[in-house]
């Protein structure tokens, strides 16, 4: 029984570092909700959290389960049906009270929060197709869905920006884009 304890450990370990790299969002489909709406969200309304059984807990779980099952099959002597019984029950009651705690404490604040329209763009590549003349205007093109936008397009630092220069955009206000050159922005990553 202990491969069946350590293995399951080593799963839920192997799946919670998974989520923490890959993240736990799902896409929305294109075809029946706007880009990042929840399944079933009217349009432009914005997407909803979820606290319901998904991969962490799941990880949470196996690791759980893994680590009671080993050491209580190692430490005492415990029938294996036994042994079980209490390493579900506690890997259950790990992952229940950490969807709990999502349910209740995170998922309501995230829901409350109200994202700033000047940042939704944040971070996003664009290319420079009438050059930015100092603290003057030029014009950036950037894809967004599939659509290409065009914005007029400011220095974020004031220094001039040459015509087909990628640069990232830091925020759009009034209109204008805000932008940094994207080998400025490389060198801090």
């Amino acid at each position: 029984m202990s491969p069946l304890f350590l293995g399951a450990l080593l799963l839920g370990l192997l799946l919670g570092v998974f989520a923490m790299l890959h993240g736990v969002e799902r896409p929305a489909r294109e075809d029946s909700a706007p880009p990042g709406a929840a399944p079933g969200a009217a349009p432009g309304e914005p997407p909803q959290p979820s606290a319901r059984l998904n991969l962490p807990a799941i990880a949470g779980f196996a690791t759980l389960f893994g680590a009671v099952g080993y050491l209580v099959l190692r430490y005492s002597a415990l029938a294996p049906g036994f042994v079980l019984a209490i390493a579900a029950i506690a890997g259950a009651a790990g992952a229940t009270g950490a969807v709990a705690l999502v349910a209740k404490w995170a998922v309501p604040g995230a829901a409350h929060d109200t994202e700033d329209p000047r940042y939704v763009l944040q971070g996003h590549l664009a290319r420079v197709t009438s050059a930015i003349q100092g603290t003057g205007h030029g014009e950036i093109a950037y894809v967004v869905n599939g659509v290409r936008h065009l914005s007029p397009a400011t220095s974020l630092d004031g220094a001039p920006v040459p015509t087909d220069t990628d640069v990232v955009i830091e925020r759009i206000e009034n209109g204008v884009a805000y932008v940094e050159r994207w080998a400025v922005v490389e060198e801090r990553l």
